[in-house]
């Protein structure tokens, strides 16, 4: 068996995993109302489908406040620490996990002086399979 059709096997085969398990989430979106926010502008995913979590694509304001940032911290429903990413000084974009088919909080910090600098509310949503 080629090494090509070997990968595609196991694509399909991840594919009949997730839809079977009722893990795969077409068509992934994130919602989010920034208008008040001093540091998230906008948020977009790019991805077809997700698992149980979908790779988002924050936007972030030029602000001082965004400037300030250092830590994205994304809490699930439960209230669980889901993922964290740092952030560098004068980034302007950053790449969440954002669990599906929940509301969670993203929370920008400074961990320099431990400080909370925004939280915003999102939603990730999607056409679950089975």
């Amino acid at each position: 068996m080629s090494h090509r059709t070997a990968r595609t096997l196991s694509a399909l085969l991840l594919v009949v995993i997730l839809t079977v398990s009722g893990c795969l989430t077409l068509s992934p979106s994130v919602t989010a109302d920034t208008d008040a926010s001093p540091v998230f502008d906008t948020f977009s995913t790019n991805e077809p489908w997700g698992g149980q979590h979908v790779r988002t694509d924050a936007t972030l304001e030029s602000t001082p406040e965004a400037s300030n940032v250092t830590t994205i911290t994304v809490i699930d429903e439960s209230g669980q620490s889901y993922s964290t990413v740092s952030v560098d000084s004068g980034q302007t974009a950053v790449s969440v996990w954002v669990p599906t088919n929940q509301n969670s909080t993203l929370v920008a910090s400074n961990s320099v002086n431990s400080t909370t600098i925004d939280t915003m509310n999102v939603t990730a949503t999607g056409e679950q399979t089975l």
